[in-house]
């Protein structure tokens, strides 16, 4: 087992499809290789997709009321995708080329302004805070309805 004092560089990664929207690495102390498959992971990764899905609704509310008249008059600008097929956002965890966890939401439902402009800055300190402690905690829940997560 590694020491505590031990960094390990671990990798936060958002998409958009194949493209990039934030791509940010931080470091763990006393990394605990069992986090992944804890229960406050799963909570956690769910709380901070909820949190992005909450500021693009917020943002598509904004954009479609100030621009109300000129969609009444052409509904063609909401239908400027760069595809024609699905598009789906991913948040990715991973430590060098493993990926550790990653989930995933349809991104179609924001409008194309919206979710070509993702700017997810602000919460990103908190965000990986909340990571960076996740995988230092050493007591975590690895049972979910008498089933091991381990």
């Amino acid at each position: 087992m590694k020491e505590q004092n031990d960094l390990i560089k671990l990798e936060f990664l958002l998409t958009l499809n194949e493209n990039i929207v934030v791509q940010r690495y931080f470091n763990v102390r006393g990394y605990n290789p069992n986090a992944r498959k804890s229960l406050e992971m799963i909570e956690t990764v769910h709380d901070i997709i909820e949190d992005i899905k909450k500021d693009l609704t917020n943002k598509s509310c904004y954009y479609l009321l100030e621009n109300y008249e000129q969609i009444l008059v052409d509904e063609t600008i909401l239908e400027t995708s760069n595809t024609d097929g699905p598009e789906s956002f991913y948040m990715t965890i991973k430590i060098g080329d493993e990926t550790i966890c990653q989930s995933g939401w349809d991104a179609k439902p924001y409008p194309p302004k919206v979710r070509y402009t993702v700017d997810i800055r602000p919460r990103l300190k908190n965000i990986l805070r909340v990571l960076t402690d996740i995988f230092a905690t050493e007591n975590l829940t690895h049972n979910y309805m008498g089933y091991s997560l381990i």
